[in-house]
Order: structure tokens, then sequence, then C-alpha cells
């Protein structure tokens, strides 16, 4: 399907697992698809000095699974820090998303990324990194962390994916060699609400290596509905 044009931002997942689990690595990209409806927006002609209006395409955001990774069981933080480095480069854009989940790990392991990513940074002036660097709670609602960071509830996590699978917005390249664990994972990944105490329990959450990849993708995910689609204002109209 045609997209509109501009930059597709790429956001990638990282769920850090614990001695016993699988660490998960995804890369998800979001582009935006043209939707026919078109917005007014109000911006500042530098040229001719003067406030203008136009008329701005609505995009679509639609996000597709393009790099899946798992280290191996008992592979260090050390090295799994070094793999992400790597991947940031690899990837070579000049705007990142990262989303970490440090739930299981703590803050020793998130201070050693985040000391990396700072020098890592500093020799990349041109690049700009967002990282959401979030522990996941049984809460209602995103708040901030003590020491930095974000609590986010097991419900918005989980159906960030869900819903875009359902509307037809989550797409999976076949052709990585961990795709179909990855579908078999979001198939299993099923949200139940207890009706009489509004809680959630999940079937497959941190039970068994079952859901390590999917809580990558679902970082990514939920971080790309938080983040405005900086693409959606191309085809604009001056007035």
């Amino acid at each position: 399907m045609t997209e509109l044009t501009g930059e597709i931002t790429r956001f990638v997942g990282v769920d850090l697992g614990q001695q016993r689990d699988y660490t998960a690595i995804s890369v998800t990209e979001r582009a935006l698809l043209p939707t026919g409806r078109y917005r007014r927006e109000a911006y500042y002609d530098w040229d001719a000095q003067t406030n203008r209006s136009r008329l701005v395409e609505e995009g679509k955001p639609e996000y597709r699974v393009r790099h899946l990774e798992r280290p191996p069981l008992g592979t260090s933080y050390v090295v799994v820090v070094e793999r992400i480095l790597e991947l940031l480069e690899s990837l070579g854009d000049r705007e990142l998303v990262l989303a970490v989940d440090t739930t299981g790990v703590g803050r020793p392991v998130a201070d050693m990324l985040k000391a990396h990513l700072k020098k890592w940074l500093e020799t990349r002036p041109r690049t700009e990194l967002t990282t959401a660097w979030i522990t996941i709670t049984g809460g209602d609602s995103v708040t901030k962390a003590e020491g930095g960071g974000l609590r986010v509830p097991k419900r918005d996590l989980a159906s960030a994916p869900l819903v875009l699978m359902q509307n037809g917005q989550l797409k999976i390249a076949a052709e990585m060699p961990l795709a179909e664990t990855l579908r078999k994972e979001l198939l299993n990944f099923k949200v139940k609400i207890n009706i009489s105490t509004a809680h959630d329990s999940y079937e497959a959450w941190r039970e068994g290596d079952h859901d390590d990849l999917v809580l990558s993708v679902a970082l990514a995910c939920w971080a790309g509905e938080r983040t405005r689609p900086r693409g959606a204002e191309v085809f604009s109209f001056p007035y």
C-alpha cells in the first residue's frame, strides 16, 4: 500500500531477561498510510514572515516488525548491552526510539545501559535517541518511577500489539527466523479481566519462555502509540 512520504520511525524494544529467561530484542518500524482525511493546521511562513494555514493529510500508522533476536540463555548483560549498541549503530537512523523493560533486572543493569548509551551518543551528535525505561506494574495508569523511567500497567502494554493486530495495523516480516514464534506468542497472549476486582491477569506473562518476543514488540508498539508521528504532515497544501 502507498505510504505517506517522509521518514519512517523505528522503535527498538528490549525485554531484559533474568538469568533463567531469554532477553528479546525487536525492531518495529512505523509507517503512515494515507486515509483521504485532511485537517487544517496553522503554521508560520518564515519566508513571508506571516502566519498561514494549510490542509494536512492524516495518516494511519502501520507497524512492521522487521527484526527479532534472542541472545542465548546465560548471555551476560555486558554482552547484551554491546549488542543493543551494535544494533542501533547498524540501523543508522538519525531518530530512534528505544523502549526497555527493566522490571526484573533492576537499576544496576539499566544504569549500565544508560551509561553506554550516553558514551555512544557523544560520538554521534546528529543522532536523536528517545528512551523509555519501563517498569511493569499491575496498576491502572502510567506514572513516573522513582529514579526515573515510567511505571506502566500490564494492561497498557498487552493491549498495544493486540489492538493493532486486531485492526490490521501490525505486520510481521515472514522472512525472519523467529517470525512464527512471535505469531504463536501473540495468539497465546490473552488478556483476562476479573470482573469482580477489575484486575488483569495474563496467561503468558513472564511464565516460562513464551512471552519475551511479544513483550519486546509490545514495548515498541506502546512507545509508538504514545509518540506523535512526525511524518503525518506531508501531502500539505498551503493556503
